[in-house]
C-alpha cells in the first residue's frame, strides 16, 4: 500500500509540473502566414526588413540578426506601459522589452513575438501574476497582471496586422520611372 501511494504521489506530482512547464512559458505570439504564392522568400525578407524600418524609430538598434541567406530577421522592440491601477511607487509603470522574429520561405512567412521583459516586473508569462508584484492580495495581483497582459495583447495585435498588411504585398521594384 505504501509503494502505492508513492508511486501516486510521483505520478502527480509529474502531472502537476507538466502543467505548470505550460504556465511558466513566456506569453507568445505566432503564426504562419500563407501569402500570394508569387511572393518568393527573398522578396517576403525584404519586405520584413522594409516593414522593420516604417516601424521602428531606428531599424539598425532594433535588427539584432539579419541573415539574408537563410531569410531570417531578428529584432528587439520597446513599448512603454503606463497604468491605470494605482501602486505605490508606479511598479507596474515601465518599458517593456520584447523579441520579434520573422523567417520567409516561398510564398509564406511564420512571425514569433516573445520574451515580453517589464523592465521592473520580469517576463510576462501565462501564470495568473508576475511574481515581483508588490505586496497586494492575489486578487489586486492579478487584477494588475491582467491589465498589463491586456495592454500586450492589444499592441501586439495591432502590430502583427500592421505586418501582415506590409509583407502581403508586391516589391514596388517593378515601377516603371
Amino acid at each position: 500500500m505504501k509503494k502505492f501511494l508513492i508511486i501516486i504521489t510521483l505520478i502527480s506530482s509529474y502531472f502537476a509540473s507538466a502543467q505548470n512547464e505550460d504556465l511558466t512559458k513566456p506569453y507568445t505570439f505566432t503564426e504562419v502566414v500563407t501569402v500570394d504564392s508569387t511572393l518568393t522568400a527573398k522578396m517576403l525578407y525584404a519586405n520584413a526588413k522594409i516593414w522593420f524600418t516604417n516601424t521602428f524609430r531606428d531599424a539598425r538598434e532594433v535588427i539584432l540578426l539579419d541573415d539574408s541567406n537563410n531569410n531570417i530577421l531578428l529584432g528587439r522592440g520597446m513599448m512603454y506601459f503606463n497604468s491605470k491601477i494605482f501602486v505605490g511607487g508606479g511598479a507596474m509603470s515601465g518599458g517593456i522589452e520584447y523579441e520579434i522574429k520573422i523567417m520567409c520561405k516561398d510564398g509564406r512567412y511564420k512571425y514569433i513575438i516573445t520574451n515580453f521583459n517589464h523592465e521592473k516586473l520580469g517576463i510576462l508569462t501565462n501564470e495568473p501574476y508576475f511574481k515581483k508584484v508588490p505586496a497586494g492580495s492575489e486578487k489586486y495581483k492579478i487584477k494588475m497582471t491582467t491589465e498589463l497582459r491586456a495592454y500586450v495583447y492589444l499592441r501586439t495585435t495591432a502590430l502583427i496586422n500592421n505586418l501582415k498588411v506590409a509583407m502581403d504585398k508586391p516589391l514596388p521594384t517593378n515601377e516603371d520611372w
